[in-house]
């Protein structure tokens, strides 16, 4: 009889990468039942729980309040254990788990109280690093206490915690003593091959969310003041609708860069392939920002993409070790242009080439191996 699998997070799980990843992983040996704010329709989980509510979006503004109120005054406790996520413990309550894998932090509390009851084994997978790590203000403030107060009072009932980057395992160690196995957001193999014999115009291809703090505004000044020989479109999601338009009213006077609407997550690869370079930035305006090792880089390498990045050390690692692209100097329009303009044509045919090398080790396979082993070794 398979054993039972009880995967938790508060995100959507048809957009959730890494949850994706755990239910590719487990679902042939192993009973999955989900729970997040929306199904994943994933043909191999035996359950689907839509059941989180989160930050109480379906609350009255009096409920708000309340949140914020305990919030701002330290009662996590009762702020944690809203209506809703005491109706999830319930319901979870009826069944018995062999393993419970919880995505972030935000529902250790629930696991923990699952694992008491029937002793359990959690799997805590922290995708990236928020603790420590929020803006300035004292909403913020409030917040980040709140969320290390959930992790260092669940800490102890985690068997294994995950991350995605070699420099976000120093900083869990290094702050909480917390020791990491890495997973990165590999994405899973595509049989593409390179776009070759490049020529003008260069055509550079970037996509993903519309938020101000990526500062988007930066690659398009550095392609629109490239020239004609040259090309920019940004794949961008609706996501803040008011900085969208915005980026839209700029590029109306710009003909070299195009903002188009985004790209259905499993048709990633393959759109982005007709590009010659896969161009991004992530501003270091936090810790998470400076260490990350986000999915765009590998889809990049698994669309056989050239790519230009600026210096993230983890994203900037990956490039040389495989010789994949060019990093800039810093993080300036500047240094982004005389990056891009030292690139010849042969040069970027080159970069596509060694994509190919790349996208065999750096795929998905390794972190679903990963994570069997991780299952296995827990439950048995």
């Amino acid at each position: 009889m398979k054993k039972k699998i009880l995967i938790l997070c508060k995100t959507d799980l048809q957009r959730d990468p890494r949850v994706q990843k755990q239910i590719e992983a487990l679902y042939e040996d192993y009973h999955i039942t989900c729970v997040g704010l929306e199904p994943s329709k994933h043909h191999g989980v035996m359950i689907e729980k839509p059941l989180f509510d989160l930050d109480g979006r379906n609350s009255r503004s009096s409920n708000r309040i309340s949140q914020l109120t305990k919030l701002i005054t330290k009662q996590y406790k009762s702020l944690y254990w809203t209506s809703n996520n005491t109706d999830v413990l319930e319901a979870l309550k009826e069944e018995k788990y062999d393993l419970i894998i919880c995505n972030e932090t935000e529902s250790l509390p629930i696991a923990d109280a699952l694992a008491q009851s029937n002793p359990t084994p959690i799997y805590c997978d922290l995708h990236e690093y928020y603790l420590d790590d929020r803006q300035t203000g004292s909403f913020s403030k409030a917040q980040q206490k709140y969320e290390k107060w959930i992790l260092l009072n669940h800490i102890s009932r985690v068997s294994i915690f995950s991350t995605v980057s070699p420099q976000i395992i120093k900083e869990y160690k290094g702050r909480y003593n917390i020791d990491c196995v890495l997973i990165d957001n590999a994405c899973k193999y595509y049989d593409l091959k390179p776009r070759l014999k490049t020529s003008t115009p260069i055509k550079l291809v970037s996509h993903g969310a519309s938020i101000p703090a990526r500062r988007l505004e930066i690659m398009i000044d550095t392609v629109a003041a490239l020239g004609d020989d040259y090309t920019l479109d940004l794949y961008l999601m609706n996501n803040n609708p008011t900085y969208r338009q915005h980026l839209m009213n700029m590029v109306e006077r710009i003909s070299n860069v195009n903002i188009l609407e985004a790209i259905p997550f499993e048709k990633i690869q393959i759109s982005l392939n007709k590009y010659d370079i896969g161009l991004y930035l992530l501003f270091p305006t936090h810790i998470n920002n400076t260490f990350a090792l986000p999915n765009k880089l590998f889809e990049f390498i698994q669309s056989r993409v050239a790519i230009v990045i600026g210096p993230t050390p983890a994203m900037a690692d990956i490039v040389t070790q495989y010789n994949i692209g060019a990093v800039s100097k810093d993080f300036t329009k500047e240094s982004l242009s005389a990056t891009i303009k030292q690139l010849s044509i042969e040069k970027i045919d080159e970069y596509k080439i060694n994509t190919n090398t790349a996208a065999l080790k750096l795929n998905a396979k390794r972190n679903i191996d990963q994570i069997r082993k991780i299952a296995k070794g827990l439950i048995d």
